[in-house]
């Protein structure tokens, strides 16, 4: 497990263990958040970026102290850089400094890897409005197909 702590823009890491690469839903990142702004925020968000490579960066909302590391962002050696944010662009936002965690290649030298993508939160913002949209509709008596048959 990755721990950090955060105070004010400020986040430090506070293990020091190994993180090795190839490893499927098995590493999770704490977050000790310390100043009531972070611990009031409606939505705090965790970003995961591998600044060695091109293209993969994965936000995840922080639910509770911890979320899971996507795999994707621990495939080979490398640096993996991870930061918070809370709040949003229209109003007050806070964002912390970037901790990077050394990422050390693994033994594994052949197999199948998973390549179903991790869960980010434009998926679950997705997924959200798709649920409200069928409460929506299963609050409405009657359908637009319906209306439109009356007037034919």
């Amino acid at each position: 497990m990755l721990r950090f702590r955060v105070t004010g823009q400020h986040l430090v890491r506070q293990d020091v263990n190994r993180v090795v690469s190839d490893s499927r839903n098995y590493l999770y990142a704490e977050f000790k958040l310390i100043d009531d702004e972070w611990r009031g925020s409606e939505i705090v968000t965790v970003s995961f970026n591998r600044a060695d490579k091109e293209d993969c960066c994965y936000t995840i909302e922080l639910k509770g102290k911890r979320c899971l590391v996507p795999w994707e962002v621990l495939t080979d050696e490398g640096l993996l850089e991870i930061s918070l944010q809370s709040g949003s662009c229209e109003n007050k936002c806070i964002t912390t400094n970037v901790v990077a965690v050394r990422i050390h290649s693994c033994g594994k030298k052949c197999g199948l890897i998973p390549t179903e993508a991790s869960p980010g939160i434009y998926q679950e913002l997705v997924e959200r409005v798709d649920k409200v949209e069928e409460n929506i509709n299963g609050m409405i008596p009657i359908t637009l197909d319906e209306i439109s048959d009356l007037f034919k």
